[in-house]
């Protein structure tokens, strides 16, 4: 167990070491649930050859074994392997349309498929689909106009490429597309693409016959991966792991530390967080509601995300389901800032205009003319009222904003889980996992809620005018930023989603 322990640990701190050091990922682009395709164009004297390329993540390779295991005997033998792979090349091969001048030509199989599947996270499978077509080619023509569109529409999201290079005895012209694939046709992903992959689903090119040598770009298929980095997920890992108490409790600590480094990574709304609770003068009550709603949201998602998979895979697409979550969120945070800057507003209105009469309550008292100390007092004490009470129901739907998206790594262990029947204990670190992103929302809450506290208290600052007029502005300005970043994560995510 001793042995075990350490090696966990190794293990945890050589994998985070290594993706921060890495220059090149073999990971999926958008995480653990796309789909990658490539369509690999090479024309020849007499032939165009078509290599069609398929690349799953674990989420959606889950999916489509289950559809695999015909006899649901929870195994995929030859049996039903070959019969997959044979109708998976014929759909893609009626979603290509090959044009040589405007006119179709027709692609036939010219090769088996070649299926694999690459270790991915925690001990599941991705899956590696090669197709091989050709169209020949007629000798009339010398200079020609090729295109190629890859109509296939599933739904998933990643990465999508055309290239089109040339063999010896033609040469290209010119072309829309490159001649080398940028990922090594989906077995090497570069970093510097992975927050905006391509989505490129056509290309065109005009080729000439040429009397020497000519020719372009690799000929041959990169070899199928056998291990992706995606299987060095260290949550994942967990999950798949040793047994034991020491090595559950230790387990347990590490998923916590996995998600208060998930909450620290950039989004997950730390500086909502702060700007509402600033601008609406939460409280260390709020803030502990806060991080209870988070970590109860994202656990009860990643849970809802899974029986989607399981159950209704071919209905509700996971990235879909991730997508409609990620606007929702948003939604609720611009609803969120619009709540408190309407609230701001009114309280600045209030304190401007006590009892909603402005300066005719003094005309119509002159009595408050000849003492103005107290008058200038009353108005004092209106600009340092402070707004309504923060609502709990606010508290709650803020939670509900940072966790209702689920973490891809907590949906991978649940999925570990099931296929290695160690549910409960995964079900224990997702929830650790929910809590370490929990621990980091509500810790930044209540340390906002406490140095918002000791500014206040601090003498001589709040009898300043010039800092009286500035605490009274920090609500609106806070329920601006509120607001603003509410409609970037909105537009994010119907960018991502459409």
């Amino acid at each position: 167990m001793r042995f075990a322990v350490r090696g966990l640990v190794a293990s945890v701190l050589a994998l985070t070491a290594a993706a921060a050091l890495s220059g090149t990922a073999s990971a999926h682009p958008l995480g653990n649930y796309t789909v990658n395709r490539a369509v690999v164009v090479r024309v020849g004297i007499a032939t165009v050859d078509v290599r069609y390329v398929v690349d799953m993540a674990e989420i959606p390779t889950f999916s489509e074994l289950q559809q695999i295991d015909a006899n649901r005997d929870g195994q995929t033998d030859p049996a039903e392997l070959a019969p997959y792979a044979a109708r998976a090349c014929d759909t893609d091969r009626a979603a290509l349309r090959l044009t040589i001048a405007g006119h179709v030509l027709p692609l036939t199989a010219v090769s088996s498929p070649e299926l694999s599947f690459p270790a991915g996270a925690g001990g599941l499978r991705t899956l590696r689909l090669m197709c091989a077509f050709r169209a020949s080619l007629s000798a009339s023509v010398v200079t020609r106009a090729l295109a190629i569109e890859d109509r296939t529409d599933d739904g998933h999201v990643g990465w999508r490429e055309v290239t089109i290079a040339a063999d010896a005895g033609v040469a290209l012209e010119s072309s829309t597309v490159p001649a080398i694939s940028r990922s090594a046709e989906l077995t090497r992903y570069p970093l510097d693409s992975l927050q905006s992959p391509p989505d490129v689903r056509s290309g065109s090119a005009v080729f000439r016959i040429t009397a020497g040598s000519g020719g372009n770009g690799a000929g041959q298929a990169p070899s199928a991966p056998q291990r992706r980095v995606t299987a060095d997920d260290p949550l994942a890992s967990l999950v798949a792991g040793g047994t034991g108490p020491t090595f559950a409790i230790l387990a347990l600590l590490l998923a916590v530390g996995l998600g208060a480094l998930h909450a620290v990574s950039p989004g997950h709304g730390k500086t909502l967080v702060a700007a509402y609770l600033i601008g609406s003068q939460g409280s260390i009550r709020h803030a502990a509601t806060l991080g209870l709603t988070v970590a109860a949201t994202h656990t009860a998602g990643v849970f809802v995300l899974g029986v989607a998979t399981l159950a209704a895979s071919q209905v509700l697409v996971p990235e879909r389901v991730i997508g409609w979550l990620s606007i929702a969120s948003g939604v609720l945070v611009v609803v969120l800032g619009a709540g408190l800057v309407v609230r701001s507003a009114r309280g600045m209105v209030g304190r401007r205009h006590p009892g909603g009469h402005g300066e005719t309550h003094d005309h119509g008292h002159p009595h408050h003319h000849a003492n103005g100390h107290d008058h200038r007092h009353d108005h004092d004490s209106d600009a340092e009222r402070p707004l309504p009470g923060l609502r709990p129901r606010n508290v709650v739907a803020l939670g509900l904003a940072g966790g209702m998206v689920p973490s891809g790594s907590a949906l991978i262990v649940l999925l570990v889980a099931i296929t290695t029947n160690r549910l409960l204990f995964g079900a224990i670190l997702i929830l650790g996992f929910g809590i370490g992103m929990a621990l980091v929302l509500g810790g930044l809450a209540v340390a906002t809620t406490l140095a918002r506290s000791a500014l206040a208290r601090t003498s001589g600052l709040s009898t300043r005018p010039l800092v009286r007029r500035f605490a009274g502005a920090i609500p609106l300005v806070s329920g601006l930023a509120v607001l603003g970043a509410g409609l970037a994560v909105t537009l994010e995510a119907i960018a991502r989603f459409a």
